[in-house]
């Protein structure tokens, strides 16, 4: 590793990056600063799923492998709607795209950093927009403490937090996590649960005035039609994007509209059961506004092979749901910060072992599918 670089990848390096998922600890010694590594030395992912397991169980078993089968059929909370099988197949689709491995090259560091919206990350991986009722899914877990964890993490591990919100909360609620959006200095989307415009533009000032990187909008539990969506985009000075695409025709109506970004999402498989997985329907997607307009996605993204597998799919940028739920209830935002770190090890590791020297020349030429 390159003195002068702290945060460069070495092929010889390899070896050092040593993850023991579903627990055990964590080195990553090629990734993480040393500023951050020593304010996570007492911190393992170990203690981190063994109190996230205490604090969850039994709206989440926090499985070695999160692949919605356990949950399977539970009511509410984080599993699958229905069946869970929208929340299965997110998971097999993503298991079925392999990456190819190529070792005779010239890359021995990779740039596993990128920039969405003006804002540079280190990694293409930010936090899922997940809301208030993040803390009625376990113990001992306040609001604040809640969106504290989220963006404080992933704002300490070089990236992007989010706060869902639901604009009829009482406007104390709001307004709390509002500023936290604003107190992190906008390095946060905001995502507004689904409900009528006329609710969300009551709020389009305050909610321009955090200076977050994106407002976010679910249409997967809550549609809009393209005059509905134009009206945002027309109203917020903050680029809109929209969460929920499962189809190339919406897609192109949300190009229609004026989006600033889609994001292919089936709820984490939570509204409507029996849907493809987002893999499966991501290719034709960006197939067609690759390049056009920022393509976003999530669904069982647990490690840093997800997120190349993703983004060799076709996505810029994938948003980490579950994973960083179990996180937060293990470990706060040290538990956050720790995972998005892992992840951004594994990332690089994997950038290396398939040719890849940035985010920007990843492409479907690393994937079997």
């Amino acid at each position: 590793m390159m003195k002068n670089n702290p945060d460069s990848f070495n092929r010889r390096n390899l070896l050092k990056v040593s993850t023991i998922l579903g627990g055990g600890g964590l080195i990553a010694q090629t990734a993480v600063p040393a500023s951050a590594l020593a304010q996570q030395s007492r911190l393992t992912e170990k203690d981190v799923l063994v109190k996230a397991r205490e604090r969850l169980y039994p709206t989440c078993r926090v499985c070695p492998v999160c692949d919605g089968v356990a949950c399977s059929g539970d009511s509410g909370g984080i599993a699958g709607s229905g069946t869970g099988m929208s929340f299965q197949n997110n998971f097999t689709a993503l298991e079925r795209v392999k990456l190819v491995m190529r070792n005779v090259h010239d890359v021995t560091r990779a740039d596993t950093s990128t920039t969405i919206f003006g804002h540079k990350i280190s990694l293409p991986a930010v936090s899922a927009p997940m809301g208030p009722a993040g803390t009625k899914f376990g113990k001992g877990m306040t609001q604040q403490e809640w969106f504290d964890s989220l963006v404080g993490g992933c704002v300490a591990a070089g990236t992007l937090g989010a706060v869902g919100d639901n604009l009829t909360y009482p406007i104390e609620d709001v307004k709390r996590n509002l500023a936290v959006v604003a107190r992190f200095q906008g390095k946060a989307l905001y995502n507004s649960k689904p409900i009528p415009n006329e609710i969300i533009l009551k709020w389009q000032p305050e909610i321009d005035a955090t200076g977050a990187a994106w407002l976010s909008v679910d249409v997967d539990s809550g549609p809009k039609s393209v005059a509905q969506l134009r009206e945002l985009v027309k109203a917020f000075k903050m680029p809109v994007v929209v969460k929920g695409i499962m189809t190339l025709d919406d897609a192109m109506r949300c190009m229609d509209a004026g989006v600033a970004g889609i994001a292919v999402s089936n709820h984490g498989g939570r509204r409507q059961d029996h849907t493809a997985g987002t893999a499966e329907v991501l290719p034709a997607v960006a197939a067609k506004l690759k390049g056009k307009i920022p393509i976003l996605t999530d669904g069982c993204v647990a490690s840093g092979t997800d997120v190349l597998k993703y983004l060799a799919l076709g996505a810029d940028l994938v948003m980490v749901g579950r994973h960083i739920l179990r996180a937060a209830y293990g470990g706060g935002a040290d538990g956050v910060a720790l995972f998005m770190n892992r992840m951004r090890a594994e990332l690089q590791a994997a950038m290396v072992l398939t040719g890849v020297p940035s985010v920007s020349k990843i492409d479907s030429r690393i994937i079997f599918v």
